[in-house]
């Protein structure tokens, strides 16, 4: 019952305490989340830092331009900076080669550039030495260490025999050591993902994140790294039960960490890049000016008609009488100029979505090895609720192209009505510029994060259940003493 978990409980505990290896390795752990927390914080806060300032100078070098030409100012045009994300610091994801900034320039979508693992590649090796790496590399040697023996080592020593013998069911003797195994990993853990949690919801306030998301994200991130514990110390046990000798059941457990832990969610990056593999830069610039070549309709077709009619429209606020499109007093360079950024950015909503739709394939492919590998399932859900992952680059990509057309179209707009008959000698009053809406990007939210990744939860849960059913019945129906 429950005093007799409670009594093999504290003896665990204590055979720990005097175990000299794992002590040691719990105080390894605790120095490289250490590492990890302050690595992580400094360097994302130092480039919150550079995004607040960046943002504030590119506001005042628009703002400052004085008396120009609107189509000049739209190729100069604005930044949008993407904030820190909310847990860059405990888990960085692909942020460092996503690229920070895209530049919203007329008649080119961007992508995004400055991508901190090219600025310094030192960075990229110690994407291990995030928080998140730690405990998803280093934290299961301890969950292997500490419950590696758990059974074999009682078998070994005859301890196993006795404690049966004296009344203990082994289904409690099993209870209680993964009580303490897990046990001990989770105290680690919630210290960790705290300490994170805390530290982004107080230094990130102005990144536009709210605080009670932040605090869902670290609290998702608890649960899906609690199952992943949960799964390793389910393992451990399993393996200690089914092997005649401790040390075999240490070798095994090695054997499934590299295979499991250390090499197959690097293979499955690899495997995925090379069934559906990124496009080749100059490659994609190349298919893509080729579609907008032939995208573009000719000036008197009827389908450009059709969209220099919209745009006109638009741009006065009404519709058009029927035969005023010939007469009406307005600057026709700056309606050719608007017509063609409205049909590119068809072809380039169309091009950027081909190339997410990859990505997305990608992640697929992995997700399908994650069946043999719950890390590669932890490491997308770890991704998505730090807000470091594809799809919270793709969401910046998204609102920062919509921002790019409402810039763009304002300029087009007051040189179309303000500028009649002046084609490109047209000037805005020095006023005018503050009259262009600033980007506010509204980060995505956890919400979303949930639902992209839950496919992955369900990978995690079901290994976490069925490694924990597998050994629980095991232990009471199968195992010898």
């Amino acid at each position: 019952g429950a005093k007799m978990i409670g009594a093999i409980v504290s003896k665990e505990l204590t055979e720990i305490c005097r175990d000299g290896r794992a002590i040691g390795l719990l105080g390894i752990v605790t120095l490289l989340l250490l590492l990890g927390l302050v690595t992580g914080f400094a360097t994302e806060s130092a480039r919150e830092q550079d995004v607040l300032q960046a943002q504030t100078d590119d506001s005042a070098v628009f703002l400052e331009q004085g008396v120009k030409n609107p189509h000049s100012a739209a190729h100069f045009s604005r930044m949008a900076h993407k904030p820190v994300a909310p847990l860059a610091s405990f888990d960085p994801g692909v942020s460092s080669y996503m690229g920070q900034v895209i530049w919203l320039e007329a008649h080119a979508r961007n992508p995004a550039m400055f991508r901190a693992a090219e600025d310094a590649p030192e960075l990229s090796r110690l994407e291990n030495f995030s928080v998140a790496g730690v405990l998803t590399l280093v934290l299961p040697l301890l969950v292997v260490l500490m419950g590696y023996g758990s059974i074999a080592s009682e078998r070994e020593r005859g301890t196993l025999r006795q404690l049966v013998g004296s009344g203990t069911s082994l289904k409690d003797l099993l209870l209680g050591k993964f009580i303490v195994t897990a046990g001990v990993a989770f105290a680690v853990l919630v210290a960790a993902v705290l300490i994170a949690t805390l530290f982004s919801m107080l230094t990130l306030s102005e990144s536009g994140f709210a605080g009670s998301d932040t605090l869902l994200r670290g609290l998702s991130l608890l649960v899906v790294y609690g199952l992943y514990i949960v799964c390793l110390t389910a393992v451990t046990l399993l393996v200690s039960m089914l092997v005649a000798e401790a040390r075999t059941a240490l070798l095994v457990m090695l054997g499934v960490w590299v295979v499991t832990v250390v090499g197959l969610p690097r293979l499955s990056a690899s495997i995925a890049e090379q069934v559906y593999p990124s496009p080749d830069t100059s490659a994609f610039w190349e298919d893509t000016y080729a579609s907008l070549r032939e995208n573009r309709p000719d000036s008197d077709s009827a389908d450009y008609v059709a969209v220099e009619q919209t745009v006109i429209q638009r741009a006065l606020g009404r519709e058009l009488r029927s035969g005023e499109l010939d007469v009406l007093e307005i600057n026709r360079a700056a309606v050719r100029l608007e017509v063609s950024e409205v049909i590119d950015a068809e072809t380039y909503n169309a091009v950027y979505a081909e190339l997410f739709a990859n990505y997305d394939k990608q992640k697929d492919l992995r997700r399908l090895l994650s069946l043999i590998s719950p890390t590669i399932a932890l490491q997308h859900l770890s991704r998505a609720y730090s807000g470091t992952d594809v799809s919270a680059h793709e969401h910046f990509s998204l609102e920062a192209e919509k921002q790019r057309n409402t810039i763009v179209r304002a300029m087009n707009e007051d040189m179309m009505i303000n500028g009649a008959g002046q084609s490109f000698a047209y000037l805005a009053p020095a006023e005018f510029w503050e009259s262009v809406p600033e980007f506010e990007y509204q980060p995505s939210s956890v919400a979303y994060a949930w639902s992209e990744s839950a496919v992955d939860l369900m990978i995690l849960l079901i290994w976490g259940l069925a490694a924990t059913v597998a050994v629980f019945w095991l232990g009471t129906n199968q195992v010898r003493v």
